[in-house]
């Protein structure tokens, strides 16, 4: 079984996510630099079903990459799906609507699990990646070779990611645990999380936000080490129209934050300290000059 993490990669998606790790290089000499297509952060659009529509419309507003799901459960923003024989079909389609357009992946759900038997017919579906979580998948799923195999971690303690690290999975969708008295919108223990979760763990990042994830959010999640964002839903029963106008409004923010600046320098910036504004002296407050 492989322990260590393979330094050639036939997953598109996990090339893509080191390459936004690494950062932009810095142009040499003084000719002219040439456009750096690697944006700051990658676009997974998790879409609510798996049906070709939607992944068209997700890919149409600017998703890099389009995630559907076997084993999923019913939930705010997505509908339930079925195991692997009640999605192949589904997922089969849509490869042949988008495969050539988009990178096309699978997360494995909470909703139940897959058999070690299961897994080899995954890695031969033709997928880009799978994502699983640990405590669900067996260990065989190390042993996949055609695929990009992440994790889908609860960031709860720094056990599980130092043992990730030294296992060959390439890449980790990750979401934060928050108090139940948590606010909808992302808080600063959030960013600190995220934060913590790209220092600990030694591969991109995928944020799989659980909060309410608005544009903004984006660049401090950029700033905090993050490598790509998983854009889920937004609703069970959303149309095309709805999927496209969820996703344009981030893609628009990813434009605007232009190059990647990489992991390393992300975490080893130093945070910005305000110039202090020194109070306007009304002319009562000044002293008289020493002439008067």
């Amino acid at each position: 079984m492989p322990t260590n993490e393979q330094e050639t990669f036939k997953s598109k998606l996990i090339e893509r996510l080191r390459q936004i790790s690494r950062g932009a290089p810095a142009p040499i000499g003084f000719g002219r630099a040439p456009e750096v297509m690697t944006p700051a952060l990658l676009l997974v659009a998790v879409i609510p079903r798996n049906e070709p529509q939607l992944a068209e419309a997700a890919l149409k507003a600017g998703a890099d990459s389009v995630a559907l799901r076997i084993c999923g459960a019913n939930t705010d923003l997505l509908h339930e799906t079925g195991d692997l024989a009640a999605e192949e079909t589904a997922i089969r389609e849509i490869q042949k609507v988008v495969g050539d357009q988009a990178i096309v992946g699978l997360i494995i759900g909470s909703n139940g699990t897959v058999a070690p038997s299961e897994l080899r017919k995954l890695d031969r579906l033709g997928v880009d990646y799978l994502a699983a979580y640990p405590h669900l998948i067996s260990a065989t799923f190390l042993e996949l070779s055609d695929v990009g195999r992440l994790a889908v971690l609860d960031q709860q303690s720094g056990s599980l990611a130092r043992g990730i690290n030294d296992l060959s999975l390439q890449s980790a969708f990750v979401r934060i645990n928050r108090p139940s008295d948590s606010p909808t919108f992302m808080t600063i223990a959030d960013v600190a999380g995220n934060r913590a979760a790209a220092d600990a763990i030694h591969r991109p990042i995928i944020a799989f936000p659980s909060w309410d994830l608005a544009p903004d959010d984006l660049e401090v999640l950029r700033d905090a080490g993050i490598e790509g964002v998983a854009l889920v839903g937004p609703k069970p029963d959303a149309d095309v129209d709805a999927v496209e106008q969820y996703i344009r409004p981030f893609r628009d923010v990813v434009k605007k934050l232009g190059k990647p600046a990489g992991r390393r320098a992300a975490l080893t910036e130093a945070p910005p300290i305000l110039p202090r504004v020194a109070p306007r002296v009304s002319d009562e407050d000044e002293e008289p000059d020493e002439d008067e």
